[in-house]
């Protein structure tokens, strides 16, 4: 768990790890050069639970090298990913265990969860589906993983490529599949996903996203063609900054999360309310006419499609 200026959700976030019913485990926190209470909160908990490893920056090295120096020591058969503002299910650890020691044909595995905002309200869920096969011919795609869900399995060789400033996580997804990896996700809600401006859903959003999104499609079609990827020669272009709309990107999110928890007349209310403040939306066009749909219908539609 890479960690930085978190001490507001810090707290919960930790106890969430170490009040899992798996006990069998080590927590590697990489503490990235905080400025806040983040550090000592980290230490205090390390008194009580000698579980925790702590690695402490010197500089601030950003979440790549930090979970790179994380995945060096990590001695477990597994590695489990975690953000510091998001709170894991009590069973997560079991119910990941438990899959991978029964799917050796399984590399890394992802879940679903229950998107809550700064407050820790529930907005609504993410649901995802076990079906190794449609994830091989959906990732190459778009990313339909939830970073701080994963578990994989331990091979000691494992890195995010640190030229990517954005979507390293999609890049090693794509890199697993290079590799004759099975990725999976599993229908069980392991975590409460934070949306907050501090989180993955509102750092993607940066200027540099879409260039490296892309980028990671284009290494995996390269690596399908060639064997090899150009990435020693990637660089980073100089993008003009975005004026990010976090009402906007608030809503949507709420809106597809609403969706998924079956909740049609806030699903509906919010569209209606995202038109008349941004304008019409093709995709969520398509989900207001579908919450007129009964529930089983449409997850028939998302299971078959």
């Amino acid at each position: 768990m890479p960690v930085y200026n978190a001490g507001e959700f810090l707290i919960e976030s930790m106890e969430s790890i170490l009040n899992q019913t798996f006990k069998d485990f080590e927590f590697i926190i990489i503490n990235d050069c905080s400025i806040d209470n983040s550090l000592k909160t980290i230490k205090g908990f390390q008194k009580k639970d000698n579980r925790i490893k702590i690695i402490n920056n010197r500089k601030n090295l950003g979440v790549k090298r930090s979970l790179n120096k994380g995945l060096k020591i990590a001695r477990g058969k597994y590695v489990a990913r975690m953000d510091a503002d998001d709170i894991s299910l009590p069973n997560r650890f079991k119910v990941q265990f438990d899959y991978l020691e029964n799917h050796p044909k399984i590399f890394l595995i992802g879940g679903s969860a229950i998107i809550i905002n700064e407050s820790g309200e529930r907005l609504g869920i993410f649901e995802k589906y076990d079906n190794y096969k449609r994830i091989k011919k959906k990732l190459p795609k778009t990313n339909c993983m939830i970073h701080p869900s994963i578990m994989f399995r331990n091979t000691k060789d494992i890195y995010y490529r640190e030229k990517f400033i954005r979507s390293e996580d999609y890049d090693l997804y794509l890199r697993f599949l290079s590799q004759g990896k099975n990725i999976t996700n599993l229908h069980d809600f392991l975590i409460k996903y934070r949306i907050s401006r501090g989180t993955g859903l509102y750092k993607n959003q940066k200027p540099h996203q879409e260039f490296f999104f892309q980028k990671a499609k284009d290494f995996y079609e390269q690596r399908e063609k060639t064997g090899k990827d150009d990435y020693e020669n990637l660089s980073t272009p100089s993008l003009k900054p975005k004026n990010l709309n976090f009402g906007k990107m608030n809503l949507s999110v709420k809106i597809l999360a609403e969706f998924q928890d079956n909740l049609r007349k806030e699903t509906r209310r919010d569209i209606r309310e995202y038109f008349k403040r941004f304008g019409v939306d093709k995709v969520l066009l398509i989900f207001y006419i579908l919450s007129f749909f009964p529930q089983k219908f449409v997850r028939f539609l998302r299971k078959r499609f």
